[in-house]
């Protein structure tokens, strides 16, 4: 099966009814769809729920590596989970061979904003209690859990944690304003759109004076230092334009940041890389860079 940028927005939309206001409904759906499009490789890893956490270890069959990354899943921070995600991730390990744990952070509207960065801080500083020195240790995440990757890096410099080593961001957001061109010229490309992506906002934002504002918004931030990051995004995506601003502010304060524009890619397109070639691609590219970092 090899599916079009047109075949996986015609699939997405009609599993997944992005319209309705059933959270739980549309959650269920979500999970089903990604679950269809498991591949063997899920197989080729080995799983290990870490008792009493929200945390998944993903190891690569020749055993825990001597780096590891944290993985952020996606879902408008409505729904999602590291089980949903693990055709992605497992093909980063098992590509790559190097560990992931995944992160179940908490998700709205019970837990809004900052409670999944909270969480994602959380997870960094128990992979460091494990014994993983920041150098060892990457960020990946994809959609909403991209943008918790560059809000975690914002964090630790905020809270003077030591910066991790590596991070990939796959299709995150700049912030909250959805301002890119692309948001027009993507729109009819795209399986998501502006709608769809400021009904988060409804749902996950407290009111302003709850919480850190410049945490929001880590594009806006000058950073003394910056893992080495791959951004990651399709030439199908509303979110392009911001991948390619945050890129850019990266790389005018000097920092080793590296961006990929892949051809036909739509909104996690990785998620359905067993029949999606443009998604794999994607995959490849990261796996590469987190092999090399290893």
């Amino acid at each position: 099966m090899n599916m079009t940028p047109a075949d996986v927005k015609r699939v997405f939309l009609e599993r997944v009814k992005l319209g309705s206001t059933d959270l739980e409904t549309i959650a269920k759906s979500f999970s089903s769809l990604y679950e269809d499009f498991q591949g063997e490789v899920v197989d080729e890893v080995l799983l290990e729920q870490v008792p009493g956490t929200p945390y998944t270890w993903i190891d690569p069959k020749s055993g825990r590596s001597p780096s590891a990354v944290l993985f952020f899943h996606g879902g408008g921070y409505t729904m999602g989970s590291t089980a949903d995600h693990m055709q992605l991730i497992a093909s980063l390990v098992a590509q790559s061979g190097v560990t992931v744990l995944g992160v179940d952070y908490r998700l709205c509207p019970a837990h809004r904003f900052p409670s999944p960065l909270d969480d994602g801080e959380a997870a960094y500083r128990w992979l460091m209690e494990q014994g993983y020195a920041a150098d060892k240790i990457g960020l990946a995440g994809i959609s909403a859990g991209a943008l918790l990757v560059t809000q975690l890096v914002f964090r630790c410099q905020k809270s003077q944690l030591p910066m991790p080593a590596a991070a990939v961001v796959m299709s995150g957001l700049l912030d909250f304003d959805f301002q890119g061109a692309s948001f027009q010229y993507n729109a009819d490309r795209d399986i998501v759109g502006a709608d769809r992506l400021k009904n988060i906002v409804k749902y996950y934002l407290p009111e302003p004076a709850e919480f850190d504002k410049n945490e929001l918004y880590p594009a806006r931030q000058h950073y003394e230092q910056y893992p080495r990051t791959l951004f990651q995004a399709g030439d199908h995506e509303v979110l392009l334009d911001d991948n390619v601003a945050f890129y850019e502010a990266l790389r005018r304060q000097g920092h080793e940041v590296a961006l990929q524009v892949v051809p036909g890619l739509v909104h996690c397109g990785q998620m359905f890389c067993k029949a999606f070639r443009p998604g794999q691609v994607a995959i490849d590219q990261a796996a590469r860079f987190f092999g090399e970092w290893e």
